[in-house]
């Protein structure tokens, strides 16, 4: 921990942000130095400069607006430690075999009526649809994670019994990413890639489907959002009044929107929470955290809704630059994850 009583280390730390920064008054906050700086044009740029610089200190410079200032802080760097990777193949693993039991077991039905000839091909073909969907939305997180500087973990999957088989997966930071730009890249990357990913297994789960009549149905009539009703139509153009029988691969894929529209509430620190925070602070951010409450029951999510309630309770950090804006693209790339989450979301249906 940095003190006050450090006076060496506070000089230090002085000719640090003055090699990037007209420092203007030196303080201390919180037991902590912080330094109000100048802004210029190109603050980002020299943030992230000094942020480089002061990796090997074990501390991470903090830029945030007080009282009118720019003010550049300091607070410990959060001890390195390799990633237990093995508790993350282990998960996997895991998550592979409840998917495939929560397959295996939703396929007997279609088995058993003629609609399918093995309830393990059914089983596999669920579990690895559903499990790259996840792959995907978790490893776009971890790249982009990487190409910003953010320390973060691979992949925790959760299994789960069936019928789903999982409740996703998260990953773990440890360090906050560098500026808004990167904290938009990091939680946009992570839903564009799943549903990237799931839109070419949802036309396949549809293409593989059956069309019955009503009178056949023996089943869970589940809502379908707006992409699944769209690719319904476009492929099988049932007529009127017959329903559509889903393959195991169109029910992963129908999961995996689930799991993304649900991450893109702009709650928390779910990714639509950091989207937003991103796109437009802390205050926006904590209004829109409590109206994703209201929405998640809305859509009859209740222990979706107690999740951000409990999120909420720790905040957001926000990045290490909370005083640059984002970029002109960023604001696009948070219209299209709007537009992925209107035609992504899976009404239950009335909540009371």
């Amino acid at each position: 921990m940095i003190q006050s009583e450090q006076p060496e280390r506070v000089e230090d730390l002085r000719r640090l942000v003055e090699a990037y920064f007209l420092v203007q008054e030196a303080y201390v906050d919180g037991g902590l130095p912080a330094f109000a700086v100048l802004p210029t044009p190109d603050l980002r740029e020299r943030f992230l400069r000094l942020r480089a610089v002061a990796e090997p200190l074990a501390v991470l410079p903090v830029l945030r607006r007080r009282g009118g200032r720019t003010v550049v802080a300091f607070v410990p760097r959060p001890p390195g430690a390799a990633w237990r990777w093995q508790v993350n193949l282990g998960l996997f693993a895991a998550t592979l075999i409840t998917t495939f039991v929560a397959g295996y077991t939703n396929t007997l039905g279609l088995v058993q009526s003629g609609y399918l000839r093995s309830a393990v091909g059914g089983g596999l073909a669920f579990s690895l649809s559903l499990m790259l969907i996840l792959a995907m939305h978790e490893m776009g997180h971890k790249v982009l994670s990487l190409r910003r500087g953010v320390d973060a973990s691979l992949p925790y999957f959760i299994p789960m019994v069936p019928p789903l088989g999982t409740m996703g997966a998260v990953i773990i930071t440890r360090t906050p990413a560098p500026n808004r730009d990167a904290l938009m890249d990091v939680a946009a990357a992570g839903p564009l890639a799943g549903f990237l990913v799931a839109i070419p297994i949802l036309i396949l789960g549809v293409s593989r489907s059956f069309v019955i009549s009503p009178a056949g149905f023996e089943g869970v009539n589940l809502p379908d959002p707006l992409i699944l009703q769209w690719l319904v139509r476009l492929i099988l153009d049932p007529a009127e009044g017959m329903v559509v029988l889903g393959h195991p691969i169109l029910f992963a894929g129908w999961i995996g929107l689930l799991v993304t529209s649900l991450n893109l509430l702009p709650a928390g620190m779910l990714d639509g929470g950091h989207v937003v925070r991103a796109l437009l602070g802390p205050r926006p951010h904590m209004v829109l955290s409590a109206a994703a409450v209201v929405a998640a029951v809305l859509l009859g999510y209740w222990l979706m809704a107690v999740v951000i309630l409990m999120l909420m309770r720790r905040g957001h950090p926000g990045p290490l630059d909370d005083v640059s804006p984002v970029s002109p693209g960023r604001i696009v790339v948070g219209l299209a994850l709007l537009a992925v989450f209107i035609v992504s979301v899976v009404p239950l249906g009335r909540p009371f």
